[in-house]
């Protein structure tokens, strides 16, 4: 485990204090704690986002299939024609 240091905000620091005092945990769990929530959810929207673009590339192709014709396909399913 590494050691960073950084300055917080007096108001941060009172809640933070507070905080960890009522849940018996220590600031720094509280912000590691925090940090692996930030992190996760920053992730997933970097993720959404190469997501995104890589669909809005596949729509500039030009290779996508309408809503109409997708149902048509789907409809044919289980039949022998």
């Amino acid at each position: 485990m590494t050691t960073t240091s950084f300055k917080l905000d007096d108001d941060i620091e009172g809640k933070l204090s507070i905080i960890a005092k009522n849940l018996r945990r220590s600031k720094s769990w509280i912000i590691n704690d925090a940090l692996r929530s930030y992190i996760a959810r920053e992730e997933t929207m970097q993720q959404m986002l190469s997501e995104t673009e890589e669909t809005l590339a596949e729509l500039e192709t030009g290779l996508v299939v309408s809503c109409e014709d997708m149902m048509q396909w789907l409809e044919t399913w289980g039949k022998d024609d």
